[in-house]
């Protein structure tokens, strides 16, 4: 219920719409119920395929044997055959449902591959809160979800503190990437956690996978709620341990009293029998209203192997972006046959040009893989392309499965380098040629939206208000750049941002905006920008609501890249890592190099017009951040105007002389470690 509760928190709108879905799904158990025993008749059993996630720092600790003997108490608890229901009361005896819902450890993969339904990731800090959502993606230290269509996925973890034995999802109140059940390892068959060590704590949550709810309703001991199932006695609140005997509350003050046997109390294992024949049929209704997809699953069948089959499995390399005319393919090659691998031929090609042929020889056992780098192939031009690697004649032979020789990936290569953009995003492509996205979980991204914007009718923005993620960084990277024959260069943009949290609060981890400069075609990168909460945001209050910025909430920031004046070709890109706090934008980015007046440059320090009738301004190259003060004195030596610097690194300064005599003045620079004097003639 907690997990639901966040849900709805996290989403507004789902609660009315999960509300009304389950008013729908009670008319539907109320059909069913009622309907001619011939058309309540199901057909056979119906066999859910089940991968078991075991993400933990040593998820070896968790045996195959463990996962077996828990599929087997929840085969026995589901289909009504565990022998502890010889306590049940006699009054009771008569609500003993039986569930056709079978389950089996899949055998193949989604993609198909042979599997024995057990995943074990190793993560050195696996303690997840029931609101940690990063334990289901692989890219923040989880695995992914397979198909929920095909297969219930079970996470076994270390929960916090021990204290949370389980949580499931509800059908339809979550998206299909976080479908299924996390349970405490401990709670596995002899395992450790004594008096819930018997594998039903993946009974219970298996029944809210398939629209159980608590027997006491959740409503705090009123006897108001309910579990919306006719045969269980009204229940005033959870059970603890193992009562024994009828046991009476106030909500059943007579025997036979309260259930406390049902699966989806909070009784002890050994206490805990049954099903009712009201809950059996809520969770078949369940099945086939909204986790259909088990019907004709082939989750559970074995994956047929052939005698010769080769598969190029992955495209290591190229990355998405190439920085130079020629690449040296790296390919994952994958035996999927049964005789053992000794030769293939592997060939490559660009587009449509000609392929290339690597002929690869060595031993690799049935199901085993191996990493192959095939022969240099040539960039026909600049642009995006799509790489082609094919496997032949395995052992010489004809390959007996065609559907896994040939695998793709995109990529995109522009030679030259640019020395000065200008990018607004007001054009519909995006991103444009020569940038490119790096989205790695494949979810939010930054994305060009029309009607907001500093200049023009389109920016850029990073939708962290409904990423779901947290710690996920995703890159806007911007094309090639070369600096040469400058004195100075700049990168220069216009952001946006806001978080829902108050930007006083302490301690608290926030959106991050960076920039990144890469001089190896972004294999490593350098931070040269990084703010984030107060020094990045530009609404000073906390938003609630998804932040879109008014004309005065954006801000010109500039990062200096001078220093990579004529150091070759380097790759720019914006970084963001969301917090789920608030949205940031961007737009007007623009790279631009200077070219300082010679006598500027040689002195540090020039006065321009000299002689001045009004106005004058005062240089400084480079950036003055010794500077105390600048002072303006008249030929008789009195101060008659200053500035104070502090250190603020400001390069030009501005002095009114139109109410000034017309003689000679003195504009005296003073820095901590030195003064400089510059005469200057007023008009």
């Amino acid at each position: 219920m907690q997990v639901l509760q966040h849900a709805f928190e996290s989403n507004p709108s789902l609660k009315e719409k999960f509300k009304k879905q389950t008013a729908a799904f009670q008319l539907s158990v109320n059909k069913r119920k009622t309907e001619d025993s011939s058309f309540r008749i199901e057909g056979g059993v119906t066999y859910v395929p089940v991968v078991f996630h075991i993400v933990l720092a040593n998820p070896a600790v968790i045996t195959d044997a463990q996962i077996h003997a828990q599929l087997d108490v929840l085969n026995k608890d589901f289909a009504g055959m565990n022998s502890d229901s010889v306590n049940l009361p006699a009054a009771f005896k008569s609500l003993f449902g039986k569930s056709k819902i079978q389950f089996k450890l899949a055998q193949r993969t989604p993609d198909n591959e042979p599997s024995n339904g057990i995943v074990r990731v190793t993560n050195a800090y696996a303690i997840y809160s029931t609101n940690d959502i990063s334990l289901k993606y692989s890219a923040m230290g989880g695995d992914d979800a397979w198909d929920p269509d095909r297969f219930l996925n079970v996470w076994v973890t270390n929960l916090v503190n021990g204290y949370i034995l389980g949580y499931s999802t509800f059908p339809g109140a979550t998206v299909r990437a976080e479908e299924g059940i996390a349970i405490h390892y401990t709670s596995l068959p002899a395992d450790s956690l004594t008096g819930y060590n018997r594998g039903r704590t993946l009974t219970h949550e298996a029944g809210h996978y398939f629209y159980l709810y608590h027997i006491w309703g959740d409503d705090n001991g009123a006897c108001t709620g309910t579990d919306f199932v006719d045969d269980t006695p009204n229940q005033g609140a959870l059970t603890n341990g193992c009562p024994g005997g009828i046991v009476t509350d106030g909500c059943s003050p007579v025997a036979p009293g309260i259930l406390y046997e049902d699966y989806m109390d909070y009784t002890a294992d050994p206490c805990m029998c049954l099903f009712t024949q009201g809950q059996v049929a809520r969770m078949e209704t369940a099945l086939r209203d909204y986790r259909s997809g088990y019907y004709t699953s082939d989750g559970a069948d074995p994956v047929p192997l052939f005698s010769l089959d080769a598969a190029v499995r992955k495209i290591q390399a190229p990355a998405q972006r190439v920085c130079t005319a020629t690449i040296s393919p790296v390919i994952t090659l994958r035996n999927r046959g049964i005789e053992t691998l000794s030769s293939v031929d592997l060939y490559a090609s660009i587009d449509n040009d000609p392929a290339v042929l690597t002929h690869w020889t060595g031993s690799l056992l049935s199901l085993e893989e191996t990493t192959v780098t095939l022969h240099m192939l040539t960039i026909p031009a600049e642009g995006s392309h799509m790489l082609r690697v094919i496997v032949k004649s395995p052992n010489g032979n004809m390959d007996l499965n065609r559907a896994n020789d040939t695998n793709t990936c995109t990529f995109q290569y522009y030679q030259s380098a640019v020395a000065s953009l200008t990018e607004g995003f007001e054009s519909n492509a995006f991103p444009a040629a020569g940038w490119d996205l790096v989205n790695p979980d494949n979810t939010t991204t930054w994305q060009r939206v029309t009607g907001v914007a500093k200049t023009g009718n389109a920016c850029v923005v990073m939708h962290n208000f409904d990423y779901r993620m947290i710690d996920q960084s995703d890159y806007l990277r911007l094309p090639l750049v070369s600096l040469s024959d400058a004195d100075s260069a700049f990168l220069s943009f216009q952001v946006a941002a806001a978080v829902k949290t108050n930007p006083s609060t302490r301690g608290y981890i926030w959106d991050t905006l960076q920039v990144l400069i890469s001089t190896d075609c972004g294999a490593t990168y350098t931070s040269i920008y990084k703010k984030w909460d107060s020094s990045l945001i530009t609404r000073r209050g906390p938003s609630t609501d998804s932040f879109v910025p008014a004309p005065s909430e954006w801000r010109k920031d500039s990062v200096d890249l001078s220093s990579y004046i004529n150091a070759g070709p380097f790759l720019l890109a914006f970084m963001n890592t969301t917090e789920n706090q608030n949205n940031i934008y961007l737009d007007d980015i623009s790279i631009y190099a200077k070219n300082v007046n010679p006598n500027l440059l040689s002195k540090g320090f020039i006065v321009t017009p000299n002689p001045a009738t009004d106005a004058v301004t005062i240089q400084f190259y480079p950036n003055p951040l010794t500077l105390k003060a600048i002072f303006l004195y008249n030929s008789a030596g009195q101060k008659i105007a200053e500035q104070v610097a502090n250190g603020s690194g400001t390069t030009t300064y501005t002095f009114n002389m139109s109410h000034f005599a017309s003689g000679v003045y003195f504009v005296q620079a003073v820095c901590s470690d030195k003064k400089l004097i510059q005469k200057v003639i007023k008009r």
